[in-house]
C-alpha cells in the first residue's frame, strides 16, 4: 500500500481546532470570536468529536462547556500551545500507510514570515504525534495544509505561489519539491495552478480557489466582473484544469463552478471570501457564508451534490477579517 492522504469526504475520527486567544488578532473581538467557536463546535459535535487545542494558560468559558455538554459527541481538550487558530496550515497530515496510520509535517513560517511569532504553531505536529504515540515524518520544505488538496485516489492540487517564492522555498527547487510531494502523499499527479485569490494572506491557497468534491469532480470559483482583479486569475484556473483533464481521457472529469461572493474589504485590504472554504464532517457539510446574495446559490449547489449530508451555512465574516474561513481553521482526522 502506497502512502495515502484520504479525501475529506471519507469517514472521520475527529475535527481538530485551536481555541482563539491571540491578543494581536482577537483582543477587541474576544466575546465575538469565542461565540463563533462555541457555535462552530456545537455544530460539529452533532456529527463527530472535536479535538481542541487550548494553550496551558487558557481556559474555555464555562458557558461554552455547558453548551457542548449535552451533545452527541465530545470535545476533547488538549493542553498544547499555539500562536493562532489556523490549524489547517500548521497541523499534521494524518496519513494511511502499509504499516498503519502515521503523521506527516512540513515546516511552517506563518505564510512567508508575515505574522510572527509562529514557533508554537510549528511545534504542534510534534505535540499531536506524542498524544497518539504515532510516527511523525518531518520534511524540510515549507508547506501549509491549506496549500494542498487531495481526491484520495492519487491526484493532488496546489498553487505555485504557495510552493515557491522568496519567503518559502527557492524557485529552482520546484522540480525536487514536486517530486517530494508526490512521494510523500503517494500521488500519481500533482496539479499546480499558478496563483490564488487576490488579497489572500497565504499567497493564494488552493482551498479558496478549487476543491475536489468527488474522485473525478472539482468545484472552482468563478468571477464574471471583468474589472475584478480575480477575473483573469480564475479564467486561467478553469482553462488549465480543462487542459489537464484533456490529457486524462481514461476518466470522465467534471468541473463545476460557483461564483465568488462580492469581495469585501477590511480597511484597505481585500478579504478573500470564498465558498471553497467549506468543511466535511460525517454526514454533514458546513459552508462559509458572507451575508451575500450568492450564499443561497452556494448552499443549493452543495445540497444537490451531497443529498445524504446535512448541508448548512455559517456566517464567516468575523474570521474573514483575519484572512481565513472554516477550512483554514480546521483539520480533519480520518478514521
Amino acid at each position: 500500500m502506497t502512502p495515502r492522504y484520504p479525501a475529506e469526504w471519507e469517514p472521520q475520527a475527529a475535527t481538530w481546532l485551536a481555541w482563539p486567544h491571540n491578543p494581536q488578532n482577537w483582543s477587541k473581538l474576544k466575546p465575538q470570536i469565542e461565540d463563533f467557536y462555541t457555535r462552530l463546535i456545537s455544530w460539529i459535535i452533532q456529527f463527530q468529536p472535536v479535538c481542541l487545542l487550548v494553550p496551558p494558560e487558557r481556559k474555555i468559558p464555562e458557558a461554552s462547556l455547558l453548551t457542548w455538554k449535552e451533545s452527541k459527541h465530545s470535545v476533547f481538550q488538549h493542553s498544547i500551545a499555539t500562536d493562532d487558530i489556523w490549524i489547517r496550515d500548521y497541523g499534521p497530515f494524518f496519513m494511511q500507510g502499509q504499516n498503519g496510520d502515521y503523521q506527516v509535517t512540513f515546516q511552517f513560517n506563518a505564510w512567508g514570515g508575515k505574522f510572527p511569532p509562529w514557533d508554537a504553531d510549528n511545534n504542534v505536529p510534534q505535540q499531536i504525534s506524542r498524544l497518539f504515540q504515532q510516527t511523525l515524518l518531518s520534511f524540510a520544505p515549507i508547506l501549509e495544509g491549506g496549500a494542498m488538496e487531495f481526491n484520495g485516489k492519487g491526484i493532488g492540487m496546489t498553487t505555485l505561489d504557495c510552493l515557491v517564492g522568496p519567503t518559502r522555498n527557492p524557485r529552482e527547487q520546484l522540480p525536487k519539491l514536486d517530486g517530494m510531494i508526490r512521494h510523500v502523499f503517494g500521488l500519481e499527479d500533482l496539479i499546480i495552478l499558478p496563483q490564488g485569490l487576490v488579497g489572500d494572506h497565504t499567497d493564494g491557497h488552493i482551498d479558496n480557489v478549487a476543491r475536489f468534491v468527488g474522485e473525478t469532480r472539482i468545484v472552482i470559483c468563478t468571477e464574471d466582473n471583468h474589472s475584478s482583479p480575480n477575473y483573469a486569475i480564475l479564467r486561467n484556473v478553469k482553462r488549465l484544469l480543462r487542459e489537464w483533464i484533456s490529457r486524462r481521457p481514461e476518466k470522465t472529469w467534471v468541473i463545476d463552478e460557483l461564483p465568488l461572493p462580492p469581495q469585501r474589504k477590511h480597511g484597505d485590504e481585500i478579504m478573500p471570501a470564498s465558498y471553497m472554504n467549506f468543511i466535511f464532517v460525517n454526514g454533514g457539510l458546513l459552508v462559509p457564508t458572507y451575508d451575500s446574495p450568492t450564499d443561497e446559490m452556494a448552499l443549493e449547489y452543495f445540497r444537490e451534490q451531497f443529498p445524504d449530508r446535512k448541508v448548512e451555512g455559517m456566517d464567516c465574516r468575523l474570521v474573514l477579517q483575519e484572512g481565513g474561513s472554516l477550512h483554514c481553521l480546521s483539520k480533519q482526522q480520518p478514521i
